[in-house]
């Protein structure tokens, strides 16, 4: 939890605001902290903030359905989906995203072929090695983000598959590890450094006492299509 400090004390300490990536703190601390009248912004936040509260955000809903419909247009139906922990509104909205794109073709998303864990390269493994090792497996599997991807990577080339001849396989980020993989990672690009950029102007604002209309922004993201995924 957030040990939230009061005005005074944060100027003595030489924090006059704070940018918040990720937070872990559920809303209710966080409006704590806004009530004491320390300025902060939240970046990319975990659970549901408070609507009075600063939010700078990528559209994972519509990365995540671009990227599952980029997987349906190569002629994939039978897609595994690695999602991010079951709390996080990232991981929410990614495989709300995923669901929506295959509804629009009339297809029902196969719970047997959705896993949701904390995003490391280790659960990406396991967790393919799940879904691969099924009697019909998926011909693609898209990754909560690059790392998740990587593990997947693993577990094909531990079954002799190869990509994206054997499996196609997404991350979700574009981080240099995307490309630092063989083949290289078809993923979405989140606009990382304009969302820090528009965080410290917004945080700015508020140290400046300004009204901010829009408290709650979502920067667009981007697909990139590498060597990762084909036609299955």
């Amino acid at each position: 939890m957030i040990d939230a400090p009061k005005p005074t004390l944060a100027g003595r300490a030489g924090v006059d605001a704070a940018i918040l990536i990720l937070p872990p703190e559920p809303g209710e601390a966080l409006q704590r902290l806004r009530e004491q009248g320390f300025p902060f912004v939240v970046v990319d936040p975990r659970t549901p903030p408070p609507r009075d509260i600063p939010v700078v955000s990528a559209a994972h809903f519509t990365g995540a359905r671009t990227l599952t419909e980029h997987l349906l247009d190569l002629g994939h139906r039978r897609i595994g989906v690695l999602a991010g922990p079951q709390n996080w509104l990232a991981g929410e909205a990614r495989l709300a995203g995923h669901t929506s794109a295959l509804a629009d073709i009339g297809i029902l998303a196969d719970p047997a072929l959705t896993r949701s864990a904390e995003p490391t390269a280790h659960y990406g493994e396991h967790a393919a090695g799940e879904l691969l090792d099924l009697a019909d497996p998926p011909t693609a599997i898209i990754g909560f983000n690059d790392k998740v991807a990587v593990g997947i990577l693993a577990a094909a080339a531990r079954r002799g598959l190869r990509v994206p001849a054997d499996l196609s396989v997404t991350g979700f980020d574009d981080i240099d590890l995307a490309t630092a993989t063989t083949p290289q990672l078809t993923t979405v690009r989140q606009p990382l450094r304009e969302m820090g950029r528009m965080a410290v102007s917004l945080v700015i604002r508020l140290v400046q006492q300004h009204r901010l209309d829009a408290l709650h922004v979502e920067l667009a993201t981007e697909l990139v299509v590498r060597g990762s995924t084909a036609a299955p």
